[in-house]
């Protein structure tokens, strides 16, 4: 029998989940049939889409039906297999993608997901020693490894979703701080040194500051994202009826589908995906504070925290807030790996929702004790 208090967290993540699913759906076919009309199929992405969605679900259910406590019991293996493949890329000059036939897929989206079971398998266990600097070495030796091998991927977007799920799983976890302070200072020196790496990055940050100059050129993409945007006004001109789709917008089904939700609902149709993120995001959270198992309780703000950086980051990059960078909309974004783990992600979420509401709380037991006598 669900707690009521529970239940509406549980029903909450669950409604914003699935009408995330619909929506962005609907956005994929919207977004990406003009890059397909060039590819001699105007449904390509859509159909993949489709597949990807099918495995995922699946994936959802059998998540769904099963107990958090084996990814406890394999998360580290998990996090092994995930570091495995994720330099594969670099020695297939794809960067980011290992090929597999007429299929793709991004390993460094497995390795959100599975730094997060690794940090709540392990800080499970050292809970209450976590200020003790010693008990940090074995995650920063770790996250470290990771963020090296993704520049060497060139991929910024994703360094910043781990730092930032890291460091918010940190000060969740009670570390002082000093020590919040210090990891947080040597984040932004590494953000500082990966820019000034790849001159191009640079050249990003200058041309952001300067946005009126070479609008045809570096700031063509953002300035063209922003008149898409803005130009849905109040309710938007209509599902399939965006024009910035036309390849006015380099990339939009990609990096900048939050550009098409707002040019075709307007302002009231983002807001709703800002509200169901939202939602996703603060009753994940809530849900965190009612776990009993510390596992779960890490686990479940991860998750959270990771959901909510990602829509902050792709929509600060579609509003020109932050220089572009090539972070997918979760859902919304044409993206197989990146779809699949999002519904994971979630599946995991519901479930620990779930159980959560399952409790019966004090209140409940005095009532059914008020009922007997």
């Amino acid at each position: 029998m669900f707690s009521k208090k529970r239940y509406y967290l549980y029903i909450s993540i669950f409604v914003s989940t699935f009408l995330l699913i619909f929506l962005g759906t609907l956005f994929v076919l919207s977004s990406s049939f003009f890059y397909g009309l060039e590819k001699n199929d105007s449904t390509m992405y859509f159909e993949k889409h489709i597949i990807y969605l099918i495995i995922g679900l699946i994936l959802l259910y059998l998540i769904q039906n099963s107990d958090t406590k084996k990814l406890e019991k394999y998360g580290f293996i998990i996090l092994i297999v995930s570091l495995v493949f994720l330099p594969i890329p670099i020695f297939q000059k794809g960067l980011r993608w290992i090929k597999i036939g007429p299929f793709s897929f991004q390993p460094s989206e497995f390795i959100k997901l599975s730094f997060i079971i690794y940090l709540a398998t392990y800080f499970k266990k050292r809970f209450f020693q976590i200020n003790n600097l010693k008990v940090l070495t074995s995650p920063l030796i770790i996250y470290f490894l990771i963020i090296t091998i993704l520049q060497f991927q060139k991929d910024y977007g994703t360094f910043l979703i781990i730092s930032i799920t890291f460091l918010g799983i940190l000060f969740l976890c009670g570390l002082k701080l000093k020590y919040i302070l210090g990891i947080f200072g040597t984040f932004i020196v590494l953000c500082i040194v990966f820019i000034l790496l790849f001159p191009y990055r640079i050249e990003r940050i200058i041309s952001h500051f300067n946005q009126d100059s070479d609008i045809l050129g570096k700031n063509y993409q953002t300035n063209q994202a922003i008149i898409s945007f803005s130009s849905g006004g109040l309710f938007g001109k209509g599902l399939g009826a965006g024009t910035g789709k036309l390849k006015f917008v380099p990339e939009i089904h990609k990096d900048f589908v939050y550009a098409v939700v707002g040019e075709e609902t307007g302002f009231v149709g983002s807001f709703i995906v800002l509200l169901f993120f939202g939602i996703i995001v603060f009753c994940g959270l809530e849900v965190s504070k009612l776990c009993d198992e510390l596992f779960d309780k890490i686990l479940v703000s991860g998750i959270s925290i990771s959901f909510g950086f990602q829509f902050l980051l792709h929509a600060g990059v579609v509003l020109s807030i932050i220089p572009p960078k090539g972070t997918t909309l979760p859902f919304f974004s044409v993206g197989g790996s990146s779809l699949i783990v999002n519904l994971i992600s979630l599946g995991i979420l519901l479930k620990i929702a779930e159980s959560i509401a399952s409790q019966r709380d004090l209140k409940d037991i005095e009532e059914i004790i008020l009922k007997i006598k």
